[in-house]
């Protein structure tokens, strides 16, 4: 039987992969991690996401820049993946804490801001799926419904563009899906105002503002 907990020198030596970005190491740690019989479950609650959530903290600290951010949260994301295929083996399944579709809005080219939310998200155990730059309002919808999602996440960053989450809103009630869905909006062009005037249920000015978001509204 799997190990219910991760010894702490197991557990050291994956995280300061994970800190460091190497992927390589990262991947031979989980594989001779999940070799010993160490619960995979486990592996994920007690290594990869605490440590995810450290670099997230450094990141916002500036402790860290957003290149080691974004190497952190690949080799999360990688780790992760082995863990993953170890579950189905053993007829189980990744616990994850939410379903999140990203994407920047139709006509935006932008995605750097999104980019630094998905690896937050990813950090605080949500599955993202991201549907990358100028996405279209039934896009979004089409993969919220083929992911069983919890929320949808639009970003834009001009102002010309922002009427793209004004369209995601509005097919959200035309096809009576706004109560299925969160829709959480964010980017540089955007504010509360905008974000109430066209109904959606949430806006958040940081990255990590979005994830307290989502977290809230799916504590409710």
């Amino acid at each position: 039987m799997p190990e219910s907990g991760v010894p702490k020198n197991i557990a050291e030596k994956l995280g300061e992969t994970l800190f460091q970005g190497d992927k390589a190491a990262a991947m031979a740690a989980t594989q001779e991690a999940l070799a010993s019989g160490i619960d995979p479950l486990a592996l994920v609650q007690e290594v990869i996401i605490p440590s995810l959530v450290e670099v997230g903290r450094r990141f916002e600290a500036l402790e860290i820049f957003l290149p080691e951010l974004m190497q952190a949260g690949d080799v999360g994301s990688a780790c992760s993946k082995l863990i993953e295929e170890e579950l189905v083996k053993c007829g189980g399944e990744m616990r994850v804490a939410g379903v999140v579709v990203i994407g920047t809005v139709k006509g935006d080219i932008h995605d750097i801001g999104k980019n630094i939310v998905i690896s937050l998200f990813k950090a605080h155990g949500y599955k993202v799926i991201d549907l990358g730059r100028d996405v279209s309002a039934i896009a979004f919808v089409e993969a919220a419904e083929a992911n069983h999602d919890d929320v949808i996440a639009a970003s834009t960053l001009m102002s010309i563009t922002r009427a793209g989450c004004r369209e995601v809103a509005g097919l959200l009630r035309e096809l009576n899906l706004n109560d299925k869905y969160h829709f959480i909006v964010g980017g540089g062009s955007l504010d509360q105002v905008y974000a109430d005037e066209i109904g959606a249920d949430g806006y958040a000015p940081t990255a990590a503002g979005a994830v307290e978001l989502v977290k809230l509204l799916m504590s409710n």
